[in-house]
């Protein structure tokens, strides 16, 4: 696995201002890539500046969206400068936006030198109050090895995991962009391409970004990281000093049928996976969120809906019914429309608590399981896999 950006140079090593160029500019770290502490550590050791100025970079970039260090009025004259020599604070190019007739917005963002990723902005509107909220879709990897048949983006194989300068460029690319249609997001999902909990290090810092006080001060109700099904770093995850809610990928009812379009379950089966998360601890009135991409003929029969609540039993958990978006090539196809209706009022019935999420900007290649960008599409990367 990637370690993030932050280890990438010794915490000891001094950066002098009378470096040359050339080296200054080798040396350089992306401000986005360090968590609160870290920079603090490294402005006090490093430039014998005060860790309190760890904070106030901090509200700069996060609360304020101001990237530029010249302009970070409270910092010193003297440190200003040191900033922008041995720190980078170059953004993810955003290459494309894509705009549904939903109001879904699509991004391409270039990062590295060659590679792009998709972050979606999804408008969503509530069909009681008929006021509108948009959620921040953000991808954690180059592609996925975890190889759902039903999914576009499993297509892709894995290239790499996105360093955390690279999933909160992600973020800041999108707020700035944002400004200027008025509007912004209420929640984050990593939902977008890979597999959250593959890049554990990278994503959990880029949590801790997200939920810093004087960084984006996010409650962890916000942000929901949604996975396959990696038990071990399900386990891992509950344990560690981050906080969000956890969505879980678990699209059918027995072993057969989900090892036949999640390989993932021939590692860790469903009876696995659904004992982790009965122990799983989870804050007041939390639930996980059950995710089930419904498929036609595959996992949307009577028989399955008769299951799915004894699954289910004992777990403090909410279904998320997912209609299938037709993806050309891969063989599957929506529920018949009537489907997923009839499943909510049943699973209603049953005591689980269950909703319909129809999917936001189909026509621009956005919705569920659609987000894979167009060089992929042209030559698959060797997959690297994580399930052997």
């Amino acid at each position: 696995m990637d370690n993030s950006s932050e280890g990438s140079q010794p915490s000891d090593a001094k950066l002098s201002p009378a470096l040359p160029l050339a080296v200054a500019v080798e040396l350089k770290r992306s401000i986005y890539s360090l968590t609160r502490p870290k920079l603090a550590e490294i402005i006090s050791k490093e430039f014998d500046e005060p860790p309190y100025r760890a904070q106030q970079i901090f509200e700069w970039l996060y609360r304020k969206h101001m990237v530029t260090p010249e302009l970070m009025t409270n910092i010193s004259n003297k440190f200003r400068p040191l900033l922008s020599q041995h720190f980078d604070f170059e953004l993810p190019k955003i290459e494309h936006v894509a705009h549904s007739k939903d109001g879904t917005r699509k991004y391409i963002l270039k990062v590295g030198n060659t590679d792009l990723v998709e972050a979606v902005m999804i408008k969503q509107t509530s069909r009681v109050t008929l006021s509108s909220r948009m959620t921040l879709c953000v991808s954690s990897q180059v592609g996925c090895a975890i190889g759902c048949k039903f999914c576009h983006t499993g297509t892709m194989g894995l290239k790499r995991h996105l360093t955390v300068d690279e999933i909160i460029g992600q973020v800041l690319v999108v707020i700035l962009d944002s400004k200027q249609y008025n509007e912004m997001f209420s929640n984050i999902v990593f939902m977008g391409m890979g597999e959250p909990l593959h890049n554990y290090d990278n994503v959990t810092d880029a949590l801790r970004i997200l939920r810093d006080p004087s960084g984006f001060a996010m409650s962890p109700r916000k942000i929901t990281i949604s996975t396959a099904g990696l038990v071990p770093a399900i386990k891992r995850f509950a344990e560690d000093d981050v906080d969000a809610s956890l969505a879980v990928s678990l699209n059918a009812t027995t072993d057969e049928s989900r090892s036949a379009i999640m390989p993932i379950n021939n590692k860790y089966p469903i009876a696995t996976l659904l004992e982790t998360l009965k122990t799983y601890p989870l804050r007041k009135r939390e639930l996980i969120t059950i995710e089930y991409v419904m498929l036609k003929g595959v996992n949307d029969s009577v028989a399955d809906l008769e299951r799915l609540p004894k699954l289910l039993k004992g777990l403090s958990a909410k279904v998320n019914l997912i209609p299938y978006n037709f993806n050309s090539g891969l063989g599957f196809e929506s529920p018949d429309q009537e489907v997923p209706r009839i499943w909510q009022r049943e699973l209603n019935n049953r005591g689980v608590f269950s909703t319909i999420r129809y999917s936001k900007g189909p026509d621009i290649a956005a919705a569920c399981g659609q987000l894979v960008t167009e060089s992929s599409k042209k030559k698959r990367v060797k997959s690297i896999s994580i399930l052997n």
